[in-house]
């Protein structure tokens, strides 16, 4: 899916910068934490690169879903002013807790006890299934996590993603499970065939699933695993999640919300009736 669009929604007044990977995290001297700094200064956005839920744009900005939804939320709060920076899942929570990023973006980081225990979320933004994608030869013998384990296949999840849990959980043993830094790289490995099943979230991996062959490949869709993501926050930025949670409410009002997501072909993610960050950090 196309990216170019995403970029419409930043105003010419919009700070826009990239730096590539963690180690240079460090360049960017002090990001905002208050409402008022925020204003000011800006603030950083943590991302990954795993289009079409976040990229980087060839200018530099910010695109996809999440960063869209974070701007238009931003915005409500009187906030015009971001950069992004580019990691893998598993360095965005650190990279809050030591404020070398401001905030996740919306879609990155799903709402679990354990993260909860470490970072502020937001309310939820959206609400995902999970799914495998696997060869057509191996579609009807994959229903769960546990019968890849079962199987003793190898499979390929994000690093730092909530897939990992899931197959360590079901007892896939670590040596079955590929690590991968990104979305398409984790593509890459299935065509490859240096893994047997590809895991990811029912939106990214419906966007990659339209890269393969129908033929050669299937989606296998997990309903019954459905988890929420939201934005992060640092412990200490209670105020600014405060004013976010504002946002994402006025854009629900105005219809802004789903304007965005069926830009993306994400209307499912909408379903966010009856769930709240509390109920989720408590399950």
């Amino acid at each position: 899916m196309a990216m170019t669009n995403a970029r419409k929604c930043f105003s010419a007044s919009m700070l826009s910068l990239f730096i590539a990977g963690a180690g240079n995290l460090l360049y960017w001297p002090a990001l905002a934490q208050t409402i008022d700094e925020a204003k000011t200064n800006g603030v950083t956005i943590a991302i990954a690169n795993d289009p079409p839920l976040m990229t980087m744009n060839a200018d530099g900005s910010p695109g996809g879903l999440g960063p869209e939804m974070d701007a238009a939320i931003l915005a409500e709060a009187g906030i015009t002013k971001y950069s992004a920076q580019v990691m893998e899942y598993g360095a965005m929570i650190p990279a809050l807790q030591s404020k070398r990023a401001t905030l996740s973006t919306s879609g990155a980081l799903y709402i679990k006890p354990e993260r909860c225990e470490a970072v502020l979320f937001s309310d939820p933004v959206s609400c995902n299934a999970e799914v495998l994608i696997v060869p057509a030869t191996l579609a009807d013998k994959l229903k769960t996590y546990k019968d890849i384990a079962e199987q003793g296949l190898k499979i390929g999840v994000c690093g730092g993603c909530y897939e990992q849990k899931l197959a360590l959980a079901a007892g896939v043993t670590e040596d079955k499970i590929v690590v991968f830094p990104d979305a398409t790289s984790g593509i890459k490995l299935l065509t490859d065939k240096r893994i047997d099943v590809y895991a990811h979230d029912s939106y990214t991996g419906a966007a990659m699933f339209k890269r393969l062959d129908p033929k050669e490949m299937r989606f296998v869709r997990l309903d019954d695993l459905k988890s929420c993501a939201a934005a992060g926050f640092n412990k200490d930025s209670s105020a600014l999640r405060d004013a976010y949670n504002d946002g994402l409410r006025k854009i629900r009002a105005n219809g802004k919300y789903i304007e965005i997501l069926k830009k993306y072909n994400f209307d499912e993610g909408a379903h966010v009736e009856n769930v709240t960050t509390e109920k989720l950090c408590a399950e």
